[in-house]
């Protein structure tokens, strides 16, 4: 099971207090591919602690931004990233540094793809 895992920016929504220049990069920005390797971190960690990446649909599309984004970081840095083995801490830890990304630029999103 091949997932595909996408930091993407999309279309600002708000023209208010935007620098003058040129618009920032839309579409996508960082890209992972993984395999078991996602799951197995989130059972390890337990599916109850993060319950935002246990709910994300590996045979299908999750998009995870604003609230549910805050939500994951919380659980992510509530948990003992440690644990993991390499493949395994090196997904979270990335998906930990997208969602610092999202929270600080709201315009940017998180996006999953299964097959």
């Amino acid at each position: 099971m091949a997932l595909v895992m996408e930091l993407r920016r999309g279309t600002s929504t708000s023209r208010t207090g935007r620098k003058p220049g040129p618009r920032p990069a839309t579409g996508m920005l960082e890209r992972t591919v993984v395999d078991e390797e996602f799951g197995r971190a989130v059972e390890r960690l337990g599916r109850h602690r993060l319950p935002t990446l246990a709910g994300v649909d590996p045979y299908g599309d999750t998009t995870l931004r604003g609230e549910a984004v805050d939500r994951m970081v919380r659980e992510l840095e509530s948990s003992d990233l440690a644990r993991l083995r390499g493949a395994e801490r090196e997904i979270l830890t990335t998906l930990l540094a997208w969602g610092l990304r999202c929270r600080a630029d709201r315009d940017v999103h998180i996006a999953f793809s299964g097959d």
